[in-house]
């Protein structure tokens, strides 16, 4: 295992300091985003894609299989991958036999008190629904803002902002949720908090419906 991981380490630090360009494959989002690159990994229903920027890689990425459309292969392309039907009954595998809690989380809160204690080693799942509002102007989905904005005063500052996230413990280190339906393994024991990726709530409006199965 300790091998796999140091070759797969060396295979992206390879191509982080590459200077050739690169023939990437195309992958395609569900909301109509394409990205060139290359496909590196599959684990827990997640793709990791190396994105390219002008031949040249720029950014490994990782992409729920939810989200994802189809990925056609620059040797020979494929069939997209499952529709979003499919690949909704794919989860039900994970799901079954949790317990399900549905929360809201309005947009001008900060974070949620589930009320549901998570163990060490435990897999939770979530799914969110809705949209809101970061601003006057700006319409967000689970994912967050299309255009990542940096601020070191949001709970997470290189993601997305309005993004859904999570925390274990009233003082954890908060994680991205976002669109992943794919079981998030717990390293600890605590209260599950969820809340939104923001630092300003006063001019948010709108509310997300999170669904978790633990």
């Amino acid at each position: 295992m300790m091998r796999e991981k140091k070759t797969w380490l060396s295979v992206f630090v390879i191509l982080l300091f590459l200077n050739v360009s690169l023939a990437g494959d195309y992958l395609y989002t569900v909301d109509g985003q394409m990205y060139e690159g290359q496909m590196v990994a599959f684990k827990y229903n997640v793709i990791f894609f190396n994105v390219y920027k002008f031949g040249k890689f720029y950014q490994l990425m990782r992409f729920p299989l939810a989200q994802v459309w189809k990925i056609e292969f620059n040797q020979r392309k494929k069939e997209g991958l499952l529709s979003p039907f499919d690949i909704e009954s794919s989860y039900k595998k994970f799901r079954k036999g949790k317990r399900k809690k549905v929360i809201e989380i309005k947009a001008d809160q900060n974070w949620i008190n589930t009320g549901i204690d998570v163990t060490m080693g435990q897999e939770i799942l979530f799914s969110v629904t809705g949209f809101i509002y970061i601003d006057e102007d700006t319409r967000v989905f689970q994912n967050g803002e299309l255009k990542l904005t940096l601020n070191k005063h949001k709970p997470l500052p290189s993601h997305p902002t309005g993004a859904v996230i999570s925390k274990v413990g009233n003082r954890g280190y908060p994680f991205y949720v976002g669109d992943d339906k794919a079981p998030f393994h717990m390293t600890k024991k605590n209260r599950l908090y969820v809340g939104i990726n923001d630092f300003n709530f006063e001019d948010n409006s709108g509310s997300f419906k999170v669904t978790i199965y633990y």
